[in-house]
């Protein structure tokens, strides 16, 4: 089986967006390959100089900070290519960001291509925000949409008991593990970013 399917199908069964899920997965192994393995590439190099990071990507690096010798090598490189006169790199073509919205394009024909068989793994709490709801169209937008509203209704559902538990009435009352990341989850919705760590 496709390992990127795999990967898709391990997705839609945790809490959040799995398109987001897989973003963030997919630029932090995209950074650490990039730095352990193809730092002296001259494409790589090239289409560094141009796009560099966007501000995800650059706070991703410096959290993740893969290889601190390969980023210095490719940050001298930005920074000697600067002040010799060339343009500062645009981070609309942030070389992480191109890279994904291509395999992007892969997860949503695989998920429109292996809907029937994918489905049923879609979890209780899974969605796709609003921004990749964005990346479907048409009936399959359509029936994309009846599936997140329900699973929204399931949050809104956790939201509504995590709000009536800090009344003072209900002090006694434990919150659920889904009542207490029901707000992270709505906020992802909304903001089509992953939050929650893993």
């Amino acid at each position: 089986m496709d390992r990127t399917l795999l990967k898709l199908q391990e997705a839609l069964t945790r809490p959040g967006c799995f398109l987001c899920r897989l973003e963030e997965d997919y630029g932090r192994r995209f950074l650490e390959g990039l730095f352990y393995e193809f730092v002296n590439d001259s494409a790589v190099r090239h289409k560094l100089l141009a796009g560099g990071f966007c501000s995800d990507h650059a706070r991703m690096l410096f959290t993740l900070r893969p290889s601190i010798l390969g980023i210095a090598i490719v940050l001298q490189n930005l920074l000697q290519h600067y002040l010799d006169g060339g343009k500062r790199p645009d981070p609309a073509h942030c070389l992480v960001c191109q890279n994904w919205r291509e395999h992007l394009q892969h997860l949503v024909h695989l998920l429109h291509t292996r809907w029937e068989s994918l489905r049923n793994s879609w979890g209780e709490e899974t969605f796709l925000c609003t921004r990749h709801l964005e990346e479907f169209s048409g009936a399959f937008r359509l029936e994309l949409e009846e599936v997140v509203r329900q699973k929204l209704s399931g949050i809104l559902g956790h939201l509504s008991c995590l709000v009536e538990k800090f009344d003072y009435h209900s002090t006694n009352l434990p919150i659920t593990p889904q009542e207490a990341r029901s707000w992270q989850e709505a906020l992802e919705f909304f903001a089509g970013r992953k939050f929650q760590k893993d």
